[in-house]
């Protein structure tokens, strides 16, 4: 198996949802599981724009993710990105020992009055989605989705 996927079902309307993902100063309040932070975000929700973060450890440690590639903005319906790609399309250097590259398919779908939020992560390799899925895909993913859902409905 090579994808991951988790759903949820957010309280806030599609719009909502949406200027959370693609918006930085928002993506920061809530891409990171709690007590994680996303301190660094540069993002253009156009295909062939940047997609990049850096995430902060509770003990501070800093952890930039490399910076991917936009590949689809479908205005409050679908944004994907990878990492298997920069900016312009340009393909990426490999990644550091123990790193994995992947693309994340987020869908969006109104559902009575909310969003029905899913997101599918695809990689290359079975390993390299069993050493995401190790990482804690399900409960970090999870937890942020929820902080996502929080966000989006406070707006």
């Amino acid at each position: 198996m090579t994808t991951l996927r988790l759903a949820r079902d957010l309280p806030a309307d599609p719009a909502r949802v949406w200027r959370c993902l693609t918006e930085a100063d928002l993506l920061k309040r809530w891409f990171a599981p709690a007590p994680w932070t996303t301190p660094d975000v540069r993002i253009d929700p156009t295909p062939g724009g940047i997609f990049q973060v850096t995430m902060r450890s509770p003990d501070g440690t800093d952890m930039p993710m490399p910076p991917g590639c936009i590949l689809l903005a479908d205005p409050c319906t679908r944004l994907v990105w990878t990492s298997a790609l920069q900016t312009g399309f340009v393909p990426a250097p490999p990644p550091a020992e123990g790193g994995f590259v992947f693309t994340a398919d987020v869908r969006l779908t109104p559902q009575d009055g909310g969003t029905h939020y899913e997101v599918t992560l695809s990689h290359a390799r079975a390993e390299d989605a069993e050493a995401h899925a190790a990482m804690g895909f399900d409960q970090g993913w999870g937890t942020a989705a929820e902080q996502l859902g929080a966000l989006a409905t406070g707006l």
